[in-house]
C-alpha cells in the first residue's frame, strides 16, 4: 500500500483566482456558436480575405516577408444566402432602416421565390492531418428543438411588391409553423414573430415570396427565446445560447479572458481588434474579418461583433468571473506581420485612448464620461468593476517592450488600481525564452502580471510538470493560453483522454505553485463540430448539443473544487502525482495515477483527526486514445465523465483504490463532523 500525507499545520495561502477561461472567437465559438443568433451573414455586410495554403507555408511566407505581405479584402454581401425560382436580387448603397447608408439586397419577385439563409455550417476539411483548408460544406446548420419557440425579427421595406410573405424553417420538410409576414410597409419597419418548433431538427431558414413587385431586407435575427439576454434590459445587445454558458458556469471560473489571443493583433494593424467598435446598438457596430478565417476553404469568417466588449462584460457578470480585456499594444500579430505603430508616431494615440476610454467604459460615471453613458444608455448603469488589463498578446521584442511601457504608465498615472498583464510572447515553456523576456522587464514591470503561453504533447507535460517550481516566487504569472496538445503540428489531434490525463498531472504542480502562478485558462475553449481552426477544443458544439471533452471534466474537476491554501504533502508512490487545498468548509485532494495498474493509497491528514464521508469523483478511461465524440448533427456519445463514490476518514486518515489512468477528487466536509 502506497502512503500520501498532507501536512495542514503547513498550509499556505494561494492565489483566489487561479482556474479562468480565456474567449477568442476561433472555430466559431462567437458567431456559429456562443451568438445566439443563427442566421449567418445577417447584416449583408461581408467581407473575406483570400485564404494561406497552411500554417506551415504561412509562416516560412513571412520569415522573409513580413514586410511586404498584403492582405486583400474582398466583399461579397450577399454570401451565405441564397434566392431561388422566380426572382432576383442585387445589392444597394443605400440609408437602411438606421439612417445610415450602407449595402442591403433589393429583391424583386415575378412569380413565387425563396430567399434561404443556411446558418454556419463550418465546413469540411480535405485534410484529416492539420487544422487548416476547410471548405464550406453547404451543410444546412440552423438548428430547432422540438416544442421549443424561437424569435425571428428583421427589417423590412416595400417598394412595389404585392403578395404574401411567409417565413419558416425547413429540414426534410418544414418543421416549424410559417409565419405570415405584413407586406405593406412602404418605410423600414421592424417585424417580430415567433416560430414553434414541431420537431427537433437542423435545416434552414426560409422566407418565401409570392406575388409580384420588389422589397429590401436587411438585420436578420433567428434565435432560441430562452437564450441569456432574452428579457433582460441590461442585455439590449447581443443575447447567448443558454447551453453553451451553463457549459461555462460548470467551471466556476474567477476570470475571463477576451477577447484573443491573435485576434486582438489582427493580422495585420487595420485588422486589430478595435473594442469600440464592438459597442453600442448592434446596427451601428462595425463588423470585420477575424483572422482565423485564413483556415476556411472561402475565407468566410467574419466578426459581427453581435457579440462586443459589452456582452463579454455582462458574460463576465452572469458566471461572478472577473473581466480581463486584452488591448492591442500596437502591433499586428508578430507571426504574420511585421506592421506596428509606435509612441513616435500620431497613430499610437488610439491605443492609449483605448486602453483609458475601456477603463472608463466599464468603471466610469455616465454623468461625466461619454463611454460611461454609453454603457448606461446600454442598460448597465451600473460599473462593472474592472480590476485587471492585458496589454498585448503572445508579442515580444524591443517594440513591444516600449509600447506596453508607454501605455502601462498611461493607465497607472490614471488607474493605478487597475492590474497590469504583461505578455511573455510564445513558447514560454523555454526557460530561455522567458529569460530573454524578463532581461528587459525585471525591474522596470515588476507590479506586473506575466502572461505565459504554451502548447506541447501530452508526454511532455507529464515529464515538466514541475515547470513552475523553481521560478522565482516574486514574479506573478499568468499561464493564459495552454494545452497537452500541439496546435501547429500536421499530425495534430483532436483532445483524447491522454491529453487530459497529462493535463491533470500539470494543474496538480499548478496548484502546488499557485502562490506564484496566479491564474490559469485553458485554450481553446469552444469549437464549431465542422468548423474548428483548430483540432483541440475544451468544447465542443453543434446546432442542437454540447459535447464536453475529457479535458473539460479535468478542468471542472479542479476548477470547482479549489480551496484558498495549499497543503503540502508527499508520496511513496512516483505515478501519483497529487495536490490538497482547504478552506473553512471543505478538504480537496487531487490525486492522478497515471500507471496502469489500480493503487491502493492510505492518505494521512497531519494535524488533523478529521473523521468524515468523503466524496470522491474520478474520471477514468482503459483507452488512452478515446475521446467524447462529436457529431455534426446529433447528440454527443459522452463515454468519459466522472464517477461518484464514498471514502471514509476517522480520526485523520482514510483509505481508496485509485484507479489505472485516473483522476479522482476527494472532497472532505470539516463541517460534517467535529474533529476529535
Amino acid at each position: 500500500m502506497e502512503t500520501l500525507s498532507f501536512d495542514l499545520t503547513k498550509a499556505k495561502i494561494i492565489s483566489n483566482k487561479l482556474y479562468g477561461l480565456f474567449f477568442e472567437d476561433i472555430n466559431f465559438s462567437i458567431d456559429g456558436g456562443i451568438n445566439s443568433n443563427q442566421i449567418n451573414n445577417a447584416r449583408f455586410d461581408f467581407r473575406y480575405r483570400k485564404p494561406e495554403k497552411d500554417i506551415h507555408f504561412l509562416f516560412r511566407k513571412l520569415k522573409n516577408h513580413r514586410k511586404k505581405v498584403t492582405y486583400k479584402e474582398h466583399n461579397d454581401y450577399f454570401r451565405y444566402w441564397n434566392l431561388d425560382g422566380e426572382g432576383s436580387v442585387s445589392c444597394q448603397f443605400a440609408p437602411s432602416h438606421h439612417e445610415k447608408e450602407k449595402y442591403f439586397p433589393l429583391i424583386s419577385v415575378a412569380g413565387e421565390a425563396t430567399l434561404t439563409n443556411y446558418g454556419y455550417n463550418g465546413g469540411e476539411s480535405k485534410e484529416k492531418k492539420g487544422r487548416y483548408h476547410r471548405e464550406n460544406s453547404n451543410c444546412p446548420a440552423i438548428g430547432v428543438k422540438a416544442g421549443q419557440n424561437y424569435q425571428c425579427k428583421f427589417w423590412l421595406k416595400n417598394i412595389s411588391f404585392v403578395g404574401k410573405i411567409e417565413v419558416y424553417i425547413e429540414s426534410q420538410g418544414i418543421v416549424t409553423n410559417v409565419a405570415h409576414v405584413p407586406s405593406n410597409p412602404s418605410e423600414w419597419v421592424e417585424t417580430k414573430i415567433t416560430l414553434e418548433a414541431s420537431e427537433t431538427a437542423v435545416g434552414k431558414f426560409v422566407m418565401r415570396l409570392s406575388g409580384e413587385g420588389s422589397l429590401c431586407v436587411d438585420d436578420f435575427y433567428f434565435g432560441d427565446v430562452s437564450s441569456l439576454g432574452m428579457d433582460d434590459p441590461a442585455w439590449s445587445g447581443g443575447k447567448m445560447r443558454r447551453d453553451l454558458v451553463d457549459s461555462l458556469k460548470e467551471l466556476k471560473p474567477s476570470f475571463i479572458r477576451f477577447p484573443g489571443g491573435c485576434i486582438v493583433e489582427g493580422y495585420d494593424t487595420h485588422n486589430s481588434y478595435y473594442w469600440k467598435n464592438t459597442v453600442g446598438e448592434i446596427s451601428n457596430r462595425k463588423p470585420q474579418i477575424n483572422l482565423w478565417g485564413e483556415g476556411q476553404g472561402d475565407g468566410g469568417y467574419m466578426q459581427s461583433y453581435e457579440i462586443g466588449f459589452y456582452e463579454y462584460f455582462l458574460l463576465c457578470e452572469h458566471l461572478g468571473a472577473e473581466p480581463l480585456p486584452i488591448i492591442n499594444a500596437g502591433l499586428a500579430c508578430q507571426g504574420r506581420s511585421e506592421r506596428c505603430f509606435t509612441p513616435d508616431q500620431p497613430e499610437f494615440q488610439r491605443y492609449i485612448d483605448d486602453a483609458l476610454d475601456l477603463i472608463e467604459f466599464a468603471n466610469g460615471d455616465p454623468l461625466t464620461n461619454k463611454w460611461a453613458k454609453l454603457r448606461a444608455d446600454s442598460g448597465h448603469p451600473e460599473p462593472f468593476g474592472l480590476k485587471m488589463l492585458g496589454i498585448g498578446n503572445e508579442n515580444w521584442g524591443e517594440i513591444y517592450l516600449r509600447n506596453f511601457g508607454v501605455i502601462k504608465a498611461a493607465v497607472k498615472e490614471k488607474y493605478p488600481y487597475i492590474d497590469i498583464v504583461f505578455s511573455a510572447g510564445f513558447d514560454c515553456y523555454k526557460h530561455k525564452n522567458y529569460e530573454q523576456r524578463r532581461q528587459g522587464f525585471d525591474g522596470i514591470h515588476d507590479d506586473c502580471i506575466v502572461d505565459d503561453h504554451f502548447y506541447r504533447k501530452p508526454d511532455w507535460c507529464i515529464e515538466n510538470a514541475d515547470l513552475y517550481d523553481d521560478y522565482d516566487r516574486k514574479i506573478r504569472v499568468f499561464l493564459g493560453e495552454y494545452a497537452a496538445n500541439t496546435p501547429w503540428d500536421d499530425k495534430a489531434m483532436p483532445n483524447n483522454y491522454y491529453s487530459a490525463l497529462a493535463e491533470a498531472v500539470f494543474l496538480t504542480h499548478i496548484e502546488r505553485n499557485a502562490d506564484k502562478v496566479v491564474m490559469s485558462s485553458y485554450a481553446p475553449l469552444f469549437s464549431r463540430i465542422g468548423g474548428e481552426q483548430w483540432k483541440h477544443n475544451l468544447i465542443n458544439f453543434n446546432s442542437l448539443y454540447v459535447v464536453k471533452t475529457a479535458n473539460y471534466y479535468v478542468q471542472k474537476l479542479f476548477s470547482s473544487n479549489i480551496g484558498d491554501r495549499y497543503i503540502p504533502g508527499s508520496c511513496t508512490a512516483q505515478e501519483i502525482y497529487y495536490s490538497a487545498t482547504t478552506d473553512e468548509k471543505n478538504i480537496y485532494i487531487k490525486l492522478v495515477n497515471i500507471s496502469f495498474d489500480p493503487i491502493e493509497t492510505s492518505i494521512l491528514l497531519e494535524g488533523s483527526n478529521l473523521t468524515a464521508k468523503g466524496v470522491a469523483e474520478t474520471l477514468l478511461c482503459s483507452d488512452d486514445y478515446a475521446r467524447n465524440t462529436p457529431d455534426y448533427f446529433g447528440k454527443p456519445i459522452e463515454i468519459i465523465f466522472p464517477r461518484k463514490s464514498s471514502v471514509n476518514f476517522e480520526g485523520g486518515s482514510g483509505k481508496t483504490i485509485l484507479p489505472p489512468r485516473s483522476v479522482s477528487v476527494i472532497i472532505l466536509d470539516k463541517l460534517e463532523r467535529k474533529e476529535v
